[in-house]
């Protein structure tokens, strides 16, 4: 389960997340494990998930003119337990759940909508 995007965070929260063991728990250490660059910073891990699902895409375009005709080749992540994601999951463009996918993608045989926050609002088929 990802960790929230507010409110309180500990290094706990963290150390769980991440299935950590419970000796040298430093931030530096989390840090490193969840691929996150210098400096350290806890709130490097709000939204952050250890266990994203990989799945292929198209390039996010700003809007659906031939959406449904693009490749998908592109990897992006989310955080819902299916192949794919739903409404609700948030989708990520790197495996460390740090950069939300933001536009429209192609995904399987429909396209999704994600907001500002990298979170699928909406689904459409694509109608051939």
């Amino acid at each position: 389960m990802a960790l929230p995007s507010s409110g309180p965070l500990s290094i706990s929260d963290i150390k769980t997340e991440l299935g950590a063991s419970s000796t040298n728990q430093s931030l530096g250490t989390f840090s490193d494990t969840a691929g996150f660059a210098a400096p350290d910073a806890i709130s490097d891990f709000y939204g952050f998930s250890a266990s994203l699902t990989s799945f292929l895409g198209s390039a996010l375009q700003n809007g659906v003119k031939f959406i449904c005709t693009q490749t998908q080749n592109v990897t992006f992540y989310h955080n819902g337990s299916n192949a794919f994601p739903v409404v609700g999951d948030n989708v990520y463009t790197n495996s460390g759940g740090t950069t939300p996918a933001v536009g429209y993608s192609k995904v399987g045989l429909s396209y999704n909508l994600t907001n500002s926050a990298g979170v699928v609002t909406n689904i459409y088929p694509c109608v051939t």
